[in-house]
Protein backbone atom coordinates (compact mmCIF):
# COMPACT_ATOMS: atom_id res chain seq x y z
CA UNK A 1 0.00 0.00 0.00
CA UNK A 2 2.54 2.13 0.45
CA UNK A 3 4.09 2.26 -3.17
CA UNK A 4 0.74 2.80 -4.13
CA UNK A 5 0.65 5.59 -1.56
CA UNK A 6 4.06 7.06 -3.57
CA UNK A 7 2.58 6.45 -6.80
CA UNK A 8 -0.68 8.60 -5.71
CA UNK A 9 1.84 11.67 -4.52
CA UNK A 10 3.80 11.70 -7.89
CA UNK A 11 0.36 11.54 -9.78
CA UNK A 12 -0.79 14.51 -7.73
CA UNK A 13 2.25 16.19 -8.00
CA UNK A 14 2.77 15.87 -11.64
CA UNK A 15 0.12 14.91 -13.07
CA UNK A 16 0.47 13.32 -17.08
CA UNK A 17 -0.11 15.63 -19.71
CA UNK A 18 -2.23 13.46 -21.76
CA UNK A 19 -1.69 9.73 -23.10
CA UNK A 20 1.43 10.20 -24.61
CA UNK A 21 2.99 11.24 -21.42
CA UNK A 22 3.90 7.42 -21.13
CA UNK A 23 6.05 7.40 -18.38
CA UNK A 24 3.46 9.31 -16.00
CA UNK A 25 0.26 8.03 -17.31
CA UNK A 26 -1.94 6.06 -14.85
CA UNK A 27 -1.06 2.51 -15.68
CA UNK A 28 2.35 3.96 -17.81
CA UNK A 29 6.11 3.11 -17.19
CA UNK A 30 6.27 4.61 -13.47
CA UNK A 31 3.00 1.93 -12.75
CA UNK A 32 5.10 -1.07 -14.10
CA UNK A 33 8.46 -0.04 -12.29
CA UNK A 34 6.78 0.14 -9.16
CA UNK A 35 5.80 -3.49 -9.74
CA UNK A 36 8.77 -4.34 -10.35
CA UNK A 37 10.95 -2.37 -7.33
CA UNK A 38 8.02 -3.79 -4.60
CA UNK A 39 8.48 -7.58 -6.50
CA UNK A 40 11.67 -7.32 -5.71
CA UNK A 41 11.79 -5.88 -2.31
CA UNK A 42 9.50 -8.33 -1.26
CA UNK A 43 11.01 -11.39 -2.80
CA UNK A 44 8.31 -11.64 -5.55
CA UNK A 45 10.81 -12.88 -8.26
CA UNK A 46 11.02 -16.21 -9.46
CA UNK A 47 15.14 -17.13 -8.05
CA UNK A 48 17.92 -17.54 -10.21
CA UNK A 49 20.01 -15.26 -11.76
CA UNK A 50 19.86 -11.76 -9.88
CA UNK A 51 16.96 -9.46 -12.42
CA UNK A 52 17.93 -6.30 -12.11
CA UNK A 53 16.28 -4.22 -15.39
CA UNK A 54 12.56 -3.77 -15.36
CA UNK A 55 11.96 -5.52 -18.17
CA UNK A 56 13.67 -9.01 -17.02
CA UNK A 57 11.95 -8.52 -13.36
CA UNK A 58 8.73 -8.54 -14.99
CA UNK A 59 8.94 -11.77 -17.31
CA UNK A 60 10.31 -13.08 -14.15
CA UNK A 61 7.32 -12.38 -11.44
CA UNK A 62 6.94 -15.05 -8.68
CA UNK A 63 3.57 -17.20 -9.45
CA UNK A 64 2.13 -16.38 -6.29
CA UNK A 65 2.74 -12.91 -7.02
CA UNK A 66 1.18 -12.28 -10.59
CA UNK A 67 -0.30 -15.25 -12.70
CA UNK A 68 0.99 -15.78 -15.92
CA UNK A 69 -1.54 -13.74 -17.66
CA UNK A 70 -0.48 -10.70 -15.70
CA UNK A 71 3.07 -11.56 -15.57
CA UNK A 72 2.90 -11.49 -19.77
CA UNK A 73 0.45 -8.56 -19.85
CA UNK A 74 3.07 -6.42 -17.83
CA UNK A 75 5.55 -7.49 -19.97
CA UNK A 76 4.03 -6.65 -23.24
CA UNK A 77 3.14 -3.14 -22.10
CA UNK A 78 6.68 -2.44 -20.98
CA UNK A 79 7.82 -3.80 -24.27
CA UNK A 80 5.40 -1.42 -26.43
CA UNK A 81 5.80 1.17 -24.23
CA UNK A 82 10.10 1.20 -24.38
CA UNK A 83 9.67 1.01 -28.07
CA UNK A 84 7.35 4.01 -27.97
CA UNK A 85 9.52 6.28 -25.87
CA UNK A 86 12.28 5.45 -27.44
CA UNK A 87 11.39 6.41 -31.29
CA UNK A 88 9.52 9.23 -29.86
CA UNK A 89 12.93 10.35 -28.56
CA UNK A 90 14.98 9.56 -31.56
CA UNK A 91 13.30 11.29 -33.73
CA UNK A 92 11.92 14.89 -31.25
CA UNK A 93 13.29 17.11 -29.11
CA UNK A 94 10.75 18.31 -27.12
CA UNK A 95 7.66 16.84 -25.82
CA UNK A 96 5.36 14.53 -27.78
CA UNK A 97 2.22 16.51 -29.09
CA UNK A 98 -0.26 14.25 -30.72
CA UNK A 99 -1.93 17.43 -32.59
CA UNK A 100 1.87 18.06 -34.23
CA UNK A 101 3.06 14.67 -35.00
CA UNK A 102 5.76 14.24 -38.71
CA UNK A 103 4.39 11.73 -40.61
CA UNK A 104 7.39 10.20 -40.98
CA UNK A 105 7.46 9.47 -37.35
CA UNK A 106 3.65 8.38 -37.55
CA UNK A 107 5.07 5.69 -39.48
CA UNK A 108 7.84 4.46 -37.63
CA UNK A 109 5.55 4.22 -34.41
CA UNK A 110 3.00 1.79 -36.47
CA UNK A 111 6.02 0.05 -37.64
CA UNK A 112 7.71 -0.65 -34.08
CA UNK A 113 4.01 -1.87 -33.15
CA UNK A 114 3.03 -3.37 -35.97
CA UNK A 115 -0.64 -1.78 -36.04
CA UNK A 116 -2.29 -0.22 -38.86
CA UNK A 117 -3.32 3.60 -38.28
CA UNK A 118 -2.62 6.09 -35.54
CA UNK A 119 -6.33 5.86 -34.10
CA UNK A 120 -5.53 2.11 -33.14
CA UNK A 121 -2.30 2.90 -32.14
CA UNK A 122 -4.03 5.33 -29.58
CA UNK A 123 -6.49 3.06 -28.80
CA UNK A 124 -4.38 0.08 -28.35
CA UNK A 125 -1.77 2.52 -25.93
CA UNK A 126 -5.38 3.78 -23.82
CA UNK A 127 -6.02 0.16 -23.49
CA UNK A 128 -2.93 -1.15 -22.38
CA UNK A 129 -2.42 1.41 -20.18
CA UNK A 130 -5.95 0.89 -18.57
CA UNK A 131 -4.90 -2.91 -18.13
CA UNK A 132 -1.27 -2.26 -16.10
CA UNK A 133 -3.14 0.21 -13.98
CA UNK A 134 -5.97 -2.58 -13.15
CA UNK A 135 -2.93 -5.19 -12.71
CA UNK A 136 -1.43 -2.24 -10.52
CA UNK A 137 -4.20 -1.58 -8.72
CA UNK A 138 -4.22 -5.70 -7.77
CA UNK A 139 -1.20 -6.46 -6.81
CA UNK A 140 -0.17 -3.41 -4.91
CA UNK A 141 -3.17 -1.49 -3.58
CA UNK A 142 -3.66 -4.19 -1.23
CA UNK A 143 -3.06 -3.65 3.06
Amino acid sequence: AEAADMRAMIQKEKPSRDLWDIKLIPGGLIDLEFIAQVAVITGQVETGRRATGTAEILSRLAPGFVDAGIRQELGDAYALYLALTQMTRLCLTGAFERDDVPPGLSDLLLAVTDLPDFGVLEAHLKETSQKVRKDFDLLLRTG
